[in-house]
Formats: C-alpha cells, structure tokens, sequence
C-alpha cells in the first residue's frame, strides 16, 4: 500500500466534527436537534394568546434590563421580545436583534422603525456564529432558540466570548418533564438536559424564575448562566448542584431525568450541600450533609452519549484503595516541586489520592489533578488576628481584607473536596491563652458564612510557635462555635513538639466528633526539632500502626495529609519511601 491511500486510509477512520459541516449536528448530548422554525410562520410568534400562554411580561421583569446596557435576543424571529426590551433599554442601550433568517430581521425592522426605537442593531447570523463583538454584551436572551441550534458548540462559544464580564445568558426553553406542555417533544428541553448542555459549554447557573418565589412561567423553564472558569468535574458539579436545588423544590417530575433510569427516587437531607470526590476507581461520589448532620451519599457517572446521570444511591462502599487503606491518602504540597501537572503526574503514578494545597493556583492545580482522578483536598492557610475594640469600623474593615485570600479559596473548592485547613496567628495574645478568642471569634463566623455558601469545611491548624498552638486550643473554639462546618485538622509533628500531653490515642479521643482532618509523617518520638520530626514515613521511631489504630477506633473518615516540610530529599523519592511504609501499614 502506497503512503498517500494508507494516509487516506487513516484519514477516512478519524470521527469529522459535525460541527465542522454546514449541516452541523442532528443529535448532541443524546437528544435530538429540532429544525428551525421558518419565517413563513412568523405571524404565530405574536399569536394574541402567546402572553397568557408564556408570560413574556413576567419573564422580561425577571431580565431587570437597565437603561444603557447592551443586551442581544439571539434568534429574535420578528421581535416580540426584541421590541419591549429594546424600549427598556432606553436610547443610550443597544438591543442586538439577531437571528438566521433576513425575512425576520426585515420583518422587525418594520416594527421597530415604526415603534420609534433607533437603538436596534439587526445582526443576520451564519448557523454556526451568531456574529457578535466581544464582550459586547451585558446579556444574551435565547427564547425557544436553543434546542434548534444545528451547532451549538460553536454558537455558545460565541456567546461566551460575547458576554461581558458577570454578563448573563438566558435560555428559555419548553419544559419536556411536564406532558401537559402543548409541543413536539424535540422542541423541549428538561431542566437536567440544559444545565447538562450549558455546563459542556463552560457556563454555571446563575438563577431561574421562580427560584426566589417567583411564579414560573407557565410551560417553560428560564435559566440564567454565566461564565465561569471550569476544569474536569464542571458538568457532574454543575448537574449535581442542579439536582439538590430541585430536591429542595419538591418536583418529582423535575428530579427523574437527573437519574438514570435504574435509580428511584432518593430521600435527600433538605438544605445539603454537596462535596464531589474521586471514589476508589473511576467512580464520582457526592457526600450531601445539611446543617443538622444529615448524610447522603449518591455515585454519579456518564452515559454512552457523554451525559451525568446520578447512578446510584451510597454510601461509597468503603473498600481499600490502590495503596490498601480505605481513608483518603494526599501528599502535602509542602513536599512536591514542579507544576501543577508535574505533580499530579507524580503523585497518581504513585497511588496518592490527591493533594493538600495552600491558597494560590488553586484552579489550575485543581484542574490538573482532577483530570487524572485525583482530588485536590484542601487549601492550606494562615489568619492572622490583631486585637479589635469593639465597634471599631476601620479595624473590621481590615480584617473583612485579611479574609479576602481565604474565601477566594474557599470559592475555588466550591463543590469539593472542600477543606481549609487553616492556622491562626494572633500579633498580642499569648500563646495557648484565651486573649484571643473573641477575635478569632469574630473572624470565624464570618468565614462560615463562605463556609455554609461553598460547603467548604474549616479545619483549625494546631502550629507549633502560633497562637493557636495545640489541638486543645482549636477543640476550645469548636465548642464555642458549635457548627459541624468547624473542626480540627490534628497535626502529628505540631503535637509531637508542642503537647502538654504524650498519648495520640488520648488526644484524638478528645477531638471526637471535630477531628476533620489528620497529617502524618516519620517522626522521633522523642525529637525536638523539625529535622528529627518531620521525616519520610518509613523513618522515626513514632509507631505509624498506633496512629492508624486511633484512626480506626474512632471510625474517622476524613482525610490523611503526607506532611514533607523541608525535607531536604527529591520528591519522587520520599514520597515513594512514604508510600511504601504506608502500603505496609495496611498490608498487615
């Protein structure tokens, strides 16, 4: 066989992108593509019945367009939304009418001219670029567009690169859960099947009428998007996220097409928020707990056609991992060099659960691990208080600023793993003392607030020479806090060097229902500094098997950071080192 035909041969074998075709797709994401509906039946899209049956006004006052803004009607037909919105806009905005067909451009050209309004600007697209400038508009409203749209990867690229900074695109489409909804089921959409398709496109909900109590429209779903950076867990985040919102809402009909066909329905705790982690394998699993301690826990995966369905109702069976333990095993990035990527490559060739990392890069690190299975768990960080007089407003001001790395974090883990595992200096308290209190107080609640939004955990971080020096120092404000989102991360160098007491065992009985979160290293028992207690796992005299003991006797579940702190050995061989000590820890 000649180069050229085997080179013809390889060609022909290689999928073509239907969107790279005029013709485009006729399915996507395993639902049909409808055709689009033609101009010659445009008197129908301004029916006298369309407002009873749609409630455009109602859906127009949820828009709350602004006098100035840029706002686009992307497949506008003849106006019957381009026309009131182009008006609320007022002469300084712009409403960009867009759509394929010129008849229906013409056709609302007319009425606009006639309406008075010169701040119409009628775009013609091509069925794969609706032709927008970018960042050119505030909003893109699509009305009934959406589901007929022959290239929608390419088109909503276009509508992210047309959207302004926290711009917003609307999708109103027909409800297919509801069979009373008068239109051929390819003209619907369920509410699963479009934040399943928005989040394929980088977008996150941003909002629906009739989430804030709102009536919804009569016969169809609108849903507000918007961009947001997105990494390998983005779409089963954003379907999950979806699904605990239409738990909350108490549709059934809503609920099924979030499920595969295999799964009932599923007793969920109101008000969860969810934490989507790697499981043993190739599995996702969502932990849901609400503010009162209720738990569930739900496995999700893709379907042939490349959608998130939730596969199965939990727990997570509780089988041992690659490296032979059930707990979740990361490396702290206080022990890996290189990139993010590096690293991750590094630490799953080496049978690591993920990571622990600290506040910067937490997006690109969180992404290049999660596309290797793998989970970044946490965000290490360090507050510091200062004393503050009560009711002083500059002195709050200050620490509203201080707290700004630290709920940026939290913001990034939204959705999980979701831990902060956050220390605490004080510039006046003594250590250990209860000077500082009020002001950790103060600081800590207004985390919570991030904390109850993202579902973010905080896990107070016992460090040697810091004000909040020792275990029983983060247990104290536990308890003055009392929320289950506040707990402790126990650190075994910290309390080797730190503790008033000698016994582990003891110390982690006493964090019974706070301990979040354990870090481990090869320690002397007897050492004094932090050459002797922070060494590779397979070295030291601290009995790593008693530890793990502890761990079991209390049934904890929670993660087991790899504490590396300046060891002066490469990473690849102290983390295989530690690796093996661990494996053997559990082998026997």
């Amino acid at each position: 066989m000649s180069f050229l035909a085997a080179l013809v041969l390889s060609l022909a074998v290689i999928p073509q992108d239907p969107e790279a075709t005029a013709q485009g797709r006729t399915h996507f994401l395993g639902r049909p593509v409808a055709q689009t509906m033609h101009w010659l039946g445009a008197e129908w899209l301004m029916r006298e019945t369309r407002e009873q049956e749609e409630h455009g006004e109602a859906l127009r006052a949820w828009l709350s367009v602004r006098p100035g803004q840029a706002v686009c009607d992307l497949g506008c037909g003849n106006g019957y939304h381009a026309l009131p919105l182009a008006d609320a806009l007022g002469p300084e905005g712009t409403l960009y009418a867009v759509d394929l067909q010129p008849e229906m451009l013409a056709m609302l050209a007319q009425l606009a001219g006639a309406a008075g309004l010169n701040n119409v600007r009628c775009v013609q697209a091509e069925v794969d670029d609706p032709r927008l400038e970018r960042e050119s508009c505030d909003l893109v409203l699509m009305v009934d567009v959406y589901h007929e749209l022959s290239h929608p990867v390419r088109v909503m690229g276009h509508v992210r690169e047309a959207l302004r900074p926290k711009g917003r695109a609307v999708l109103v489409e027909f409800r297919a859960e509801d069979p009373a909804v008068p239109i051929k089921p390819e003209h619907t959409l369920s509410k699963a099947q479009l934040i399943r398709e928005m989040a394929h496109h980088g977008f996150s909900w941003a909002g629906e009428l009739g989430a804030s109590g709102e009536r919804r429209l009569p016969w169809q779903h609108a849903v507000a998007f918007e961009v947001r950076e997105t990494g390998p867990r983005h779409e089963p985040r954003e379907l999950l996220g979806a699904y605990l919102r239409a738990v909350a809402a108490g549709d059934e009909r809503e609920l099924a097409p979030f499920r595969a066909s295999t799964v009932k329905s599923i007793n969920l705790p109101k008000g969860a928020r969810a934490e989507l982690r790697a499981g043993a394998g190739d599995a996702l699993w969502a932990r849901l707990e609400n503010e009162v301690g209720e738990v569930a826990e739900l496995e999700l995966a893709r379907d042939s056609a490349g959608r998130w369905f939730i596969m199965r109702n939990g727990p997570e069976p509780l089988a041992p991992r690659a490296h032979g333990s059930k707990l979740r095993f990361v490396a702290m990035n206080t022990g890996t060099r290189g990139t993010p990527d590096e690293q991750a490559s590094l630490l799953a060739e080496l049978g690591f659960d993920g990571v622990g990392w600290d506040l910067g890069g937490l997006a690109p690190a969180r992404a290049a691990f999660e596309r290797r299975g793998l989970d970044v768990q946490s965000a290490y960080g360090v507050l510091d208080l200062r004393s503050v007089p009560q009711g002083d407003a500059a002195a709050a001001k200050e620490l509203a600023a201080r707290l700004v790395p630290l709920r940026n974090a939290m913001e990034a883990l939204r959705g999980g793993p979701g831990m902060l595992w956050l220390a605490v200096r004080h510039d006046s308290a003594p250590l250990r003392s209860t000077e500082g209190d009020a002001d950790a107080l103060v600081a800590l609640r207004s985390l919570l607030e991030e904390a109850r939004r993202t579902g973010v955990e905080i896990a107070l971080y016992p460090h040697h020479a810091f004000w909040l020096e020792t275990a029983d120092d983060a247990l104290r404000l536990c308890r003055q806090l009392d929320d289950r989102r506040v707990g402790v991360c126990f650190n075994l160098c910290h309390f080797l060097r730190t503790s008033d007491a000698t016994s582990v065992r003891a110390a982690l009985e006493a964090l019974r229902g706070h301990l979040l979160a354990v870090t481990l290293n090869g320690a002397d028992t007897d050492g004094d500094d932090w050459n002797t207690l922070i060494q590779p796992l397979d070295s030291g005299s601290y009995p790593l098997a008693e530890l793990l003991g502890s761990l079991d006797a209390l049934d904890f579940r929670g993660p087991v950071g790899l504490q590396a702190f300046g060891l002066p050995l490469e990473p690849r061989e102290h983390l295989t080192r530690s690796m093996s000590a661990w494996r053997a820890a559990h082998d026997r």
